[in-house]
């Protein structure tokens, strides 16, 4: 009987290593590998399919494996599991309906989910569970313990960052019987000049290119996603390349902004294009996009910032809209007023109180209307010039009223003191009139 087997982080390691058993071993046929949240070593692996499962929080490097693999010719595959929103039908799974649907609304309340639904941390940092507790009471439907509670392997799920899945489970046999996948949502080992990297795309391939260049940290390569999901729907073909995937050191933090350049031109002919329509980027990845920006190969069109690490000129012809959060502790808002000269020349500068170092969900909207054609971005400047020009004329409303005040007190003082002068006068000649009498 064909054996199919699976593991999740050091299981998929120890999966990854069953290949090299021979048939004394007594393991029978090895149908196929399906490793989760992990790489595997593909020396022993000479005929075995493997599928990997991947959480887009904890993305393993494995670029080089699925190369190693084609060239072995071995049958690969690759799966995404995608964060999940926690909604009253999510929560189901773990409780009664209306229990679900308090919790739901709670979780909403206390802002432990974003406008869409998504988790906006961890679960295991175990801060929804005193909500859990003061809506459920005894009612609760377990102890809410990590690995023993339903509910919190449930959260966990939605977190998706590090955490076994049984969501592909018809994919995953469909792979193991030869079939093709249904959802290959990665793209690895685009070609370019410095070596294969790992890209996800979104949208119709024929159309305008956008190219999202995350930030330094690895743990939120898909930050752009929601942006991305949105500008896929508005026609662009969304590129966001994973750098973290890179080979030779060529990873955030070491490779320069001439190798994005070069591996940017590259996915950008490879897609057909001739020039990037809108290129986004954040913190580490916006100060690679304002630098890149003025390649002129790159023929840029409109750029998106989100708490760049640096701030450079960008060509006349590229619209720039920028977004910041005024919590921002990584990179503080306040590195932009170090750029008087700059600001000037934005179409759009969005602030947020609070959100910090994130690509928030506010900015998704005012990204998507900043992607239409030129006339639309033209107008978001036009009404920024309006506001601008709002304040200029009330500021020029407080400078008359400002003038007019200093000039009827300049009236007002002198014959005041002039009055009273007067009725001095007229006081002291009663007095002396009293005195002769």
């Amino acid at each position: 009987m064909p054996l199919l087997a699976m593991g999740a982080s050091s299981g998929g390691a120890f999966v990854g290593l069953l290949p090299s058993l021979d048939a004394s071993s007594g393991i029978g046929k090895l149908a196929c590998i399906v490793p989760e949240i992990m790489g595997v070593n593909t020396d022993v692996n000479e005929h075995v399919p493997t599928l990997f499962i991947h959480m887009p929080r904890m993305v393993p490097n494995i670029a080089n494996v699925l190369k190693d693999l084609t060239v072995r010719k071995v049958r690969t595959g690759e799966l995404r599991a995608e964060p999940q929103k926690v909604s009253a039908q999510f929560l189901t799974k773990c409780l009664k309906e209306d229990q679900a649907q308090r919790l739901s609304k709670a979780f909403q309340e206390q802002h432990l989910v974003d406008s869409q639904g998504f988790l906006r941390e961890d679960p295991r940092h175990r801060r929804w569970i005193a909500t859990a507790e003061s809506v459920l009471g005894f009612d609760a439907p377990d102890s809410l313990v990590a690995d023993e509670s339903c509910l919190a392997e449930v959260m966990n799920v939605a977190w998706a960052k590090h955490e076994f899945t049984a969501q592909f489970a018809e994919e995953i046999f469909d792979f193991c019987e030869g079939k093709e996948l249904k959802l290959a949502q990665m793209a690895p080992g685009w070609k370019t000049e410095l070596g294969p990297i790992e890209v996800f795309e979104f949208g119709p391939k024929q159309g305008p290119l956008a190219v999202a260049i995350h930030g330094m940290a690895k743990s939120m390569l898909h930050e752009w996603d929601h942006t991305a999901k949105a500008l896929a729907e508005e026609g662009y073909h969304v590129l966001l390349p994973n750098f973290h995937s890179m080979l030779n050191g060529l990873t955030p933090g070491t490779i320069s902004s001439d190798s994005v350049s070069i591996v940017v031109k590259d996915l950008m002919r490879q897609s057909s294009n001739n020039g990037i329509s809108m290129l986004l980027g954040k913190s580490w990845g916006g100060g690679m996009a304002s630098k890149i920006s003025q390649d002129t190969a790159l023929k840029v069109q409109k750029m998106v910032l989100v708490a760049p690490a640096e701030l450079n000129p960008w060509p006349e012809t590229c619209a720039v809209a920028l977004f910041w959060a005024e919590d921002d502790a990584v990179v503080p808002i306040r590195k932009a007023e170090t750029h008087p000269e700059l600001q000037q020349k934005l179409t759009l500068f969005h602030k947020e109180k609070t959100g910090g170092h994130r690509v928030l969900d506010a900015y998704v909207p005012l990204i998507r209307h900043f992607s239409h054609q030129r006339a639309e971005a033209h107008k978001v400047e036009l009404l920024q010039k309006e506001e601008s020009a709002k304040r200029s004329a009330w500021n020029g409303l407080h400078t008359s009223f400002k003038v007019s005040l200093i000039g009827l007190l300049g009236l007002a003082v002198p014959g005041y003191f002039l009055y009273r002068r007067r009725g001095e006068k007229d006081a002291r000649g009663k007095r002396l009139d009293a005195a002769k009498e």
